[in-house]
């Protein structure tokens, strides 16, 4: 087996009895519903598909990909990998609060602890990350007028 970008595997689902207790904690979390894309974004951060991430990315590696393409250890890393959210779910979030991160039927997928919440420059990461504006290029259309304004 190949070594896992970064070197390190870094998996991150539970066990079935942290899973269980986190379900039952979780029922008093504030929840934050998940689109497709998140949910697809999350399963490679659990399973370690986004090695060597261990969550979604916090604004000094989101600076870093954006600027140079690079998290902020020095990894390469094209891509940033963010949980984007609207703004009145960023106004109700709390720095060490946890959230139970939900599919679209409503089943808790995971827990995050909140650990920044803030409001990037969408256009400007369309810029650097897509080299344009234009929404005619999907990508583009997606980041600046389906995804949230701000970050988690």
């Amino acid at each position: 087996m190949i070594a896992p970008y970064g070197g390190v595997l870094r998996e991150c689902l539970a066990d079935a009895e942290t899973a269980q207790q986190l379900k039952n904690e979780s029922k008093g979390f504030p929840s934050i519903d998940l689109t497709e894309r998140q949910i697809c974004d999350l399963e490679l951060l659990l399973n370690g598909g986004f090695s060597p991430l261990e969550g979604f990315m916090g604004q000094a590696d989101y600076e870093g990909v954006v600027e140079n393409m690079r998290l902020a250890d020095g990894t390469l890393w094209p891509m940033p990998i963010t949980l984007d959210v609207d703004a009145k779910v960023a106004g109700a979030l709390a720095v060490g609060q946890k959230v139970a991160l939900r599919d679209l039927e409503g089943v808790m997928l995971a827990v995050l602890d909140v650990s920044e919440v803030w409001q990037p420059q969408r256009e400007r990461e369309a810029e650097k990350i897509f080299g344009s504006c234009d929404k005619l290029h999907p990508a583009v259309t997606y980041l600046l007028e389906r995804s949230g304004t701000h970050y988690v």
